[in-house]
């Protein structure tokens, strides 16, 4: 990790102002991730800024960036006169479309499984050996071997902590380099911050859409959908939670909440599903990109999101919902039998190989 490390600072800093993009829903890995590489660039005389594509819509995601004050731009819009280059952290895709190919792409670094990325990087860390971004920027502030005053020092490793915290769905899916990341952090987090963001409430319509996404379970075999209907965009982030509050009380082997979400200030509609399991072996990564670009996932948890901007002006919600509902639920439907008939395909392969193998060492002998 020393090497990466040292290839990303003699990267990166060869830009000055950058842009760091965070696109799709900010969550805690993706800003921690983000803000750590804003101290590190400081500390290299590089000034960089946080944009997220979209607002914070949890409680407690606010207070994380309010108690450690994270300065987010929050916005599609860049100015791209100003910046030289751009970094993207904690997603699969580095396309920016506010961006395109005005500036290059510094760097990027995700945990997710590696995609076909639409723009080359100069740096890329990818590495699906960590459950969370956050770790592999504490890895190498680490071995970058940075020597920040105590209350940066404090204010990063309470991030990167919670961070991690939150992608490896509170340490339960924790692996050996999280945990050298965690061991790291643990002697300059401060733990009444963290604890005081852990103990933030929910919104009460968060809680509320529990019981509406339970009213309004379809099951399908093994698979469970939950549709909440029409969802203003700062309670967002409640479809993910709702999602994983019903995969604790459910026995089936993914469940899938859904909902329409609508940004009256800047007249933006979209329909955002989130999917959970229990289940190792199923790939929810591969399962959602077969559905769309826009989306992606890791270890029991992903989401996908479909703009419909198109449909914003549909006089009769109640119909426009109907379509939604059903063609959402029509898709995870095939979504979950191609999902079957692939993987026997895959155990059928894996056999006839095995097959050829004996027979071709018989024939050997």
């Amino acid at each position: 990790m020393k090497k990466t490390a040292e290839l990303f600072i003699k990267t990166v800093t060869k830009y000055n102002p950058l842009a760091i993009y965070i696109p799709g829903s900010p969550d805690p890995d993706a800003i921690a991730s983000a803000y750590a590489i804003k101290i590190i660039l400081k500390h290299q005389s590089v000034e960089a800024d946080i944009f997220t594509e979209k607002g914070l819509s949890l409680q407690q995601n606010k207070a994380f960036t309010k108690r450690l004050k994270i300065p987010l731009k929050i916005g599609k819009e860049i100015n791209l006169d100003k910046y030289q280059a751009y970094i993207v952290t904690d997603f699969q895709n580095n396309r920016v479309d506010q961006i395109g190919s005005k500036i290059p792409c510094a760097a990027h670094i995700d945990h997710h499984r590696v995609t076909k990325a639409p723009v080359k990087a100069e740096f890329s860390l990818i590495s699906n050996d960590v459950g969370s971004t956050s770790t592999l920027i504490a890895l190498m502030i680490k071995n970058l071997n940075l020597d920040l005053p105590e209350n940066e020092m404090t204010s990063v490793a309470t991030a990167l902590t919670f961070g991690i915290q939150t992608d490896t769905d509170k340490y339960d899916h924790i692996t050996d380099l999280d945990f050298e990341a965690l061991n790291y952090l643990s002697r300059s987090v401060d733990r009444d911050i963290l604890q005081g963001i852990n103990s933030t409430p929910l919104y009460p319509q968060t809680a509320e859409l529990y019981d509406r996404a339970i009213a309004n379970e379809v099951v399908y075999k093994d698979w469970a959908f939950y549709g909440l209907g029409f969802i203003d965009a700062q309670y967002r982030d409640s479809i993910a939670v709702t999602a994983d509050q019903v995969l604790k009380h459910a026995d089936y082997k993914v469940v899938a909440v859904f909902a329409i979400i609508e940004n009256q200030n800047n007249q933006e509609t979209y329909l955002d599903v989130s999917l959970r399991t229990k289940n190792s072996n199923v790939d929810l990564n591969r399962i959602i990109k077969n559905i769309t670009p826009n989306g992606g996932g890791r270890k029991y948890k992903g989401a996908y999101q479909v703009k419909l901007n198109y449909l914003k002006h549909a006089p009769d919600k109640d119909l426009l919902w109907q379509v939604v509902e059903t063609a959402t639920m029509e898709t995870l439907r095939k979504s979950r039998d191609a999902f079957y008939i692939t993987g026997f395909k895959g155990i059928y392969r894996s056999v006839r190989d095995k097959i050829r193998s004996i027979f071709t060492k018989e024939r050997a002998q």
